[in-house]
């Protein structure tokens, strides 16, 4: 009887205070992980979401090119809102960080309008790519001839009535342009056969810095 009444005493108050204490670091240990996963599969999941978001947008950037005759040095059209307006209406350049493209004016249908039909020159619009507050804008400066289908735009803070510039996407962190030559050296733009694009994107996540590179370089198309 003595040795049954030993075994159901049980475990001590210093036994259960120091189980409980293990299984205490043991739960927070694995919850440590399991935060620690979830964070890390969510900023992964969100510097991929930055990367196809990037290359998304050079892709849609690349086809204008593709579909364009050159870049232009400064815009052929004026603008009222351009960077030295009003003084300076024509005062959009081609450089490092800007690319303004000479794309040709359509139609309703769809058909080409030419200015020089003889030798299939045809009436160009100004499509203007440019980074302001973190935001890349596309920026229409519409050929003024007869049935064109594109519509000049500007900045959404101008009370102006046309259609506000497009914005292509946000937390831009650098947008650089690179013009080259059929030998790919790089040249000024109005030497360009072809452009080649950086867009980097970043953004804070869980208290982290996410960043997302993307490049493409595209040719312009024989006119």
């Amino acid at each position: 009887m003595k040795k049954l009444h030993a075994a159901q005493q049980g475990y001590s108050l210093l036994e259960v205070m120091v189980a409980t204490v293990i299984t205490g670091m043991l739960v927070v240990l694995i919850m440590n992980f399991m935060i620690t996963t979830v964070v890390n599969h969510t900023i992964d999941s969100a510097r991929a979401d930055l990367l196809r978001e990037a290359q998304l947008t050079l892709d849609n950037i690349g086809r204008e090119i593709r579909l364009s005759a050159n870049a232009d040095e400064q815009n052929r059209w004026e603008d009222a809102n351009a960077p030295g307006a009003p003084a300076n209406e024509l005062s959009w350049e081609s450089d490092v960080d800007t690319l303004v493209l000479a794309t040709a004016a359509i139609n309703s249908s769809k058909d080409i309008l030419f200015s020089d039909p003889l030798h299939y020159v045809s009436n160009k619009n100004n499509n203007i790519y440019f980074v302001s507050n973190g935001v890349l804008y596309k920026r229409i400066l519409a050929d003024p001839v007869a049935n064109n289908v594109a519509e000049t735009t500007c900045p959404p803070s101008t009370a102006d009535s046309c259609q506000d510039d497009r914005a292509l996407v946000d937390t831009v962190l650098d947008f650089t342009v690179r013009y080259y030559n059929n030998e790919s050296v790089e040249v000024d733009p109005a030497d360009a056969r072809s452009v080649e694009l950086t867009l980097q994107l970043q953004k804070e996540r869980y208290g982290r810095t996410i960043d997302a590179e993307f490049s493409t370089r595209t040719v312009f198309r024989n006119e």
